[in-house]
């Protein structure tokens, strides 16, 4: 037991700084975030845990206990690894801080994760502002939340390359748990609406599909969004539309054959999505379980069909699942082109869902998915030794 202590004195000595930094799930408002529409989305109790301390150097060292891998690099030499992706995200943040001019000295962490990368539940998100915590933790910067995550929204963007709009960054940092955050990014304006699953379950369902078209058509919708709304201004001669979510969907019947029929698809999906983040709202708050979930299925109709970003292996586990007893609704989660879908699950029938869903999908695709089964958490945050 003295010796447990004394190790314990040893860490704190070495200013030891501790960060639990959670995935994120959507619930409904899929690619609403850089159209400045709504979202309901929250932390989930799936982590990315972060410990370390400062070096007295000028480099920074980091050791993936996840990935078995480790990278050392100078702060005075940020630049672009084109062959270990993830430290990417490490440097990107680091970046940011001594863009904007805060003092940073070298520092070594380990990172470690039962967070499933891939899997559309934010791992990038989630180092990014876990990093973040950390480093003002470790240097006592004092910085609002909302600075933060757009701090950390910047690293993706113009770092990493990847043109992502707040959702992830603001919802890692932002959850609480036993509760969503409706958010709407016009304003940056949010409220945390209570739901708690109680018999029920979030269940995510990873295809292990390979999302390699993931960035590049991610960026490809972005632009077509941003065409979309120069046009439609144009067209209806109207400077105060800036983005999709400014068009109704009276507007949106107008400009049936007045735009290209890809950029009305895609304006439909935002238009109407926003839409069913509404009605998701009113549903949380009546507490009507059944009625979120055909939403869900409606949502993932319009990902399909309209935003076209998802995949046969995604619209299988989608309409299957709709089959099951237990299963209120599901949609796919994240980016598209592959990744994991969604769905909230009766708890009492968690093992048949999965049973069931696990023997078809093997059969038909011919590799078992992952289930995760999730509830709510609180955001980013340091842990003090007692905690741990």
């Amino acid at each position: 037991m003295e010796g447990n202590r004394e190790k314990e004195d040893a860490f704190r000595k070495k200013g030891l700084v501790n960060i639990l930094s959670p995935g994120r799930v959507n619930i409904i408002g899929e690619h609403t975030d850089y159209n400045l529409g709504l979202s309901i989305n929250t932390a989930i109790n799936k982590y990315i845990f972060i410990t370390g301390y400062e070096n007295g150097t000028d480099y920074v060292e980091v050791f993936s206990r996840y990935s078995n891998d480790s990278n050392k690099f100078s702060l005075g030499d940020i630049t672009f690894d084109k062959n270990t992706h993830w430290i990417n995200y490490i440097k990107g943040v680091l970046n940011e801080y001594i863009k904007r001019g805060y003092k940073i000295s070298g520092f070594n962490i380990v990172v470690d994760s039962n967070l499933p990368i891939g899997a559309g539940i934010s791992s990038s998100a989630s180092l990014e502002v876990g990093v973040a915590k950390f480093i003002e933790e470790l240097f006592s910067l004092k910085i609002d939340k909302m600075d933060t995550v757009k701090l950390c929204n910047s690293a993706e963007n113009n770092f990493v390359g990847v043109n992502c709009g707040l959702m992830d960054q603001f919802s890692v940092a932002y959850g609480k748990e036993n509760y969503v955050i409706y958010l709407n990014f016009k304003y940056l304006s949010y409220e945390y609406i209570p739901f708690n699953l109680e018999d029920n379950l979030i269940l995510i369902i990873n295809t292990k599909e390979e999302r390699n078209l993931a960035n590049t058509e991610y960026n490809k919708r972005r632009k077509e969004c941003n065409d979309a709304v120069q046009l439609i201004a144009k067209i209806v001669k109207n400077k105060n539309i800036k983005s999709l979510s400014d068009i109704s969907l009276d507007l949106l019947y107008e400009l049936e054959d007045k735009i290209p029929v890809k950029l009305l698809k895609r304006v439909k999906h935002v238009v109407t999505e926003n839409n069913r983040v509404l009605l998701s709202k009113e549903y949380l708050l009546k507490g009507d379980i059944e009625k979120l979930g055909q939403v869900l299925f409606e949502s993932h109709n319009s990902l399909r069909y309209d935003y076209e970003v998802s995949t046969e292996r995604l619209d299988y586990l989608v309409d299957k699942m709709s089959e099951i007893k237990g299963f209120y609704g599901g949609r796919l989660m994240g980016a598209g082109f592959g990744g994991s879908i969604i769905s909230i699950v009766k708890r009492s029938e968690i093992d048949s869902i999965t049973n069931i869903v696990g023997e078809r999908f093997l059969k038909k695709f011919n590799v078992s998915p992952d289930f995760i089964e999730c509830l709510f958490s609180d955001g980013t945050r340091r842990l003090r030794f007692k905690d741990i």
